[in-house]
């Protein structure tokens, strides 16, 4: 090989690894295997007599794919779920498909394309998840295996510490145009037993459209939303609710504070409103308050606080539906680790949401950081109803009187992390209730009073594209 050859070669080479090097810097390539094994004697639902406890392990499985340029974001994210031992040896057909795109979007940059000298302006389309705050309204819902995801088109503003996201949606069951198949009507209630959003709402949104906006400085962060969704209107035919023309509307409006009043004591506030229609078109006023203090002393943080969401009065039914309902957000974060609230189990008068009686959680939050690996949590709640709850027609327990108190839970969770991307938990719930819980929980009979629930969790999180450090000997 002659000396020109050789240098065409070598600057050939060179060329190679420093462009390769460049893709690789805009190329993220990640990964998740999450394995949680369960021990169910009353998560959920209060078990009935002589129920056995489950035990049971699923696994979510992501890989997770990114490209960035100062131009646009590309992501792709897709997941199987699956209960361990469900498909036997072999695939089955009968299970359905596990594996779907959790995520799926492109932004575009347009901060620097339009001549606009903003921190960022950006179009963000696609499958994404939409996550503000402390999720508490809109969040991932990243501790269901599934998680929760938007198809979703938001303008994404940000610069000195101001936020302004404005985002809308719009759902149909198909794209074809044909006479039993009109585009203009969206069936939101899929085949059991899937239950979309929170509080067993049964149907998910046709559209939505909400502004979020933040100010983040030294006093720490003030934020508003205002979100409207709206839901396909429904006729009973023959005993069958069916999709119809026309929306019901909700309107959920309100802020929250996070203020970090020094370098120990946190203060946390948040006020919702929502009105116009429930998705029955019944009219809507509703409201949740929620107000909390984090102190921390060396290694200990105690938080003690209270969250207040309205219902309706069950004794006597109204015309006005107050029960409110918090959105597309992370139940499990706020109202016990066991899940007997806002979530997809039923909470209501015989198992009915529209005579749920609200909820009153007063609780104290308490994290010990043994060190920089091991974190330990004890959490407390203390649940009432926010009304008085009505007997059902046929009660075995007997007159509730005037009594609201729902039941004491008690949440102790331990995490550790073994390495960077490994990470191990274990958590044990436990709710004591009151013969008024067993009221609103579904189905309308006498159950246990107490219920419980255990977990194993290991989280493995790889950075494919990440320089491996070498192994000490």
């Amino acid at each position: 090989m002659n000396r020109r050859l050789l240098s065409a070669f070598l600057s050939a080479s060179i060329s190679f690894v420093f462009l390769q090097q460049s893709v690789l810097a805009q190329v993220t390539f990640t990964g998740q295997l999450r394995t949680r094994t369960e021990l169910r004697d009353g998560q959920g639902s209060l078990p009935l007599p002589g129920a056995k406890a489950s035990l049971f392990t699923n696994q979510r499985t992501r890989l997770n794919l990114g490209y960035n340029t100062d131009r646009y974001r590309f992501f792709v994210s897709g997941q199987e779920v699956r209960v361990w031992g469900s498909d036997q040896s072999t695939i089955s057909n009968l299970e359905g498909g596990k594996f779907f795109m959790h995520q799926a979007f492109g932004e575009i940059i347009l901060s620097d394309t339009s001549g606009i000298k903003v921190d960022n302006l950006s179009l963000k389309v696609g499958r994404q998840e939409i996550v503000y705050d402390d999720a508490r309204l809109l969040g991932n819902l990243d501790w269901l295996q599934q998680g929760r995801r938007h198809d979703a088109l938001i303008l994404k503003f940000s610069h000195k510490g101001w936020v302004a996201d404005a985002g809308v949606a719009f759902n149909q069951n198909h794209g074809k145009d044909t006479p039993n198949r009109s585009g203009n009507i969206y069936n939101g209630i899929p085949a059991a037993p899937v239950v979309p959003g929170t509080n067993a709402i049964g149907m998910m949104y046709k559209s939505m459209q909400y502004g979020y906006f933040a100010r983040t400085g030294s006093f720490g962060k003030l934020s508003a939303l205002v979100f409207k969704d709206d839901f396909q209107r429904m006729e009973l035919t023959e005993g069958v609710n069916t999709p119809v023309a026309g929306v019901n509307s909700r309107i959920t409006v309100g802020g929250a504070l996070f203020s970090k009043v020094s370098d120990k004591i946190q203060v946390n506030a948040a006020a919702y409103y929502q009105g116009n229609k429930d998705r029955f078109g019944n009219t809507l006023d509703a409201h949740n308050y929620t107000a909390d203090v984090a102190y921390a002393a060396g290694k200990f943080v105690v938080n003690p606080g209270f969250d207040y969401l309205s219902g309706n009065n069950t004794t006597e039914p109204g015309r006005v539906n107050r029960h409110f309902d918090p959105l597309y957000g992370t139940p499990h974060k706020f109202w016990g680790l066991i899940d007997y609230f806002f979530v997809a189990d039923p909470y209501g008068v015989e198992g009915v949401p529209t005579r749920s009686p609200g909820l009153v959680d007063i609780f104290i939050r308490n994290r010990y950081n043994v060190n920089n690996k091991l974190v330990v949590m004890l959490d407390l709640h203390e649940f009432y109803a926010a009304n008085a709850v009505a007997d059902r027609a046929v009660n075995p327990v007997g007159n509730l009187g005037d009594s609201r108190r729902l039941g004491t839970e008690i949440d102790f969770v331990l995490n550790y992390s073994l390495l960077k991307e490994l990470n191990i938990e274990a958590g044990y719930a436990t709710i004591f209730a009151t013969p008024a819980l067993d009221v609103l929980k579904a189905p309308a009979t006498y159950k246990q009073d107490r219920g419980q629930w255990a977990y194993l969790m290991l989280n493995f999180t790889p950075n494919f594209l990440a320089k491996q450090e070498p192994r000490q000997p």
